[in-house]
Order: C-alpha cells, then structure tokens, then sequence
C-alpha cells in the first residue's frame, strides 16, 4: 500500500491554519484494505458543521452512486448547504 505521507501534511497545515477537519482515506491492497480517520474538531460549532456536512455526503452517495464530489457549507442551517 501507498504511504500516506501527504494526507499528513495536508493534516499538518490544517492545524498549523487552526482549521478544524475531519479527513478520512480508504486505501485498497490486494489482500487488504486499510482506512484512517484523521481529525481535530475543538468547538461545539466545528463539530456541528462537520457532522452536517457528513450527512449531506451519505445522503449524496446514496443518491448519486460513485464518483468524486464536493460539498461547501456555509452557515448555521442546511439551507445554506451549495452542492
């Protein structure tokens, strides 16, 4: 399997920029599959946001199949969620 050396400078310049993230990778061997859950989450506000916008993602997987995606969510309320 690939290293994940840069899923942890990505990591690493998050916190450096005091943004608070959730990053998770899945990565596929021939005989295994590994996945990590990388995360710093330290305000009720930054959990709140991250778990909405995970719903969305489960919600657009489901909807949308496979593939790549984006999601920006901007504000309190899923109203101001742009997909």
């Amino acid at each position: 399997m690939a290293t994940n050396d840069f899923v942890h400078d990505l990591v690493d310049k998050l916190a450096e920029e005091k943004i608070e993230y959730l990053v998770i990778t899945v990565q596929k061997g021939k005989e295994e599959h590994k996945g990590n859950a990388y995360y710093n989450i330290t305000t009720v506000d930054g959990l709140d946001i991250i778990a909405t916008t995970w719903d969305h993602v489960m919600v657009n997987l489901n909807d949308d199949g496979d593939g790549p995606g984006e999601l920006e969510f901007d504000g309190n309320d899923d109203s101001n969620l742009i997909s």
